[in-house]
């Protein structure tokens, strides 16, 4: 995993400025209730199930991919989304994750997709939240984690989309390293976790 310091943060914003100037964001929710269900829940497992909902322009190549299990949520983009490695990463502490989603696009392509999800930071109490901004990059076949922000920090959706415009569009999955913006966490609970996509 890659950290950035955060002293890094107003040169990646000012990089940014010309990148992204011809990408655009487009937003969307969804209800679980309205989802299609693709697994059941197990009956000897701490399992929720897996949802398919609608996504971008409700297209099957940026269907939605929700799954929750053990109070960890895990989201990934595409019709075959379940077996992508997003499908694997969440957080260590216990989560959530907000039903909107924003879509990086160029040329009407999504190439990213960023989600707010409340994460518990202390093992001895999970009232304790921090947000994080997750940038997941979306590929021909795949999708992956490719960075975090940390919900404190200033400007932290242009941050988000920083990342979204300079690593997840240029990157690919199996070649990425996972950039953390902000505090990084002191312990499991807060540390981006889960199997990396399998390197080249």
């Amino acid at each position: 995993m890659m950290l950035r310091p955060l002293a890094l943060l107003t040169a990646m914003l000012a990089l940014s400025l010309s990148a992204s100037a011809e990408n655009t964001s487009t937003y969307t929710t969804y209800d679980l209730d309205k989802c299609r269900v693709i697994s059941e829940p197990a009956q000897d497992e701490e399992f929720a199930g897996t949802w398919g909902c609608a996504g971008y322009q409700n297209k099957p190549d940026y269907q939605i991919v929700f799954s929750e299990g053990d109070l960890r949520s895990l989201v990934s983009f595409g019709k075959d989304g379940k077996t992508h490695c997003a499908a694997s990463e969440t957080f260590g502490g216990f989560n959530s994750v907000n039903n909107t989603v924003e879509w990086r696009a160029k040329d009407g392509k999504p190439f990213a997709a960023i989600q707010r999800w409340r994460v518990s930071y202390d093992p001895d109490d999970s009232s304790k939240i921090r947000e994080w901004l997750v940038v997941t990059r979306i590929e021909p076949g795949n999708s992956c984690h490719i960075g975090y922000v940390l919900g404190a920090l200033p400007k932290a959706n242009e941050l988000a989309r920083t990342l979204a415009d300079s690593v997840a569009a240029t990157t690919s999955c199996m070649a990425a390293e996972r950039v953390v913006l902000g505090f990084a966490g002191r312990d499991w609970s807060e540390t981006p976790g889960g199997p990396a996509c399998p390197q080249n």
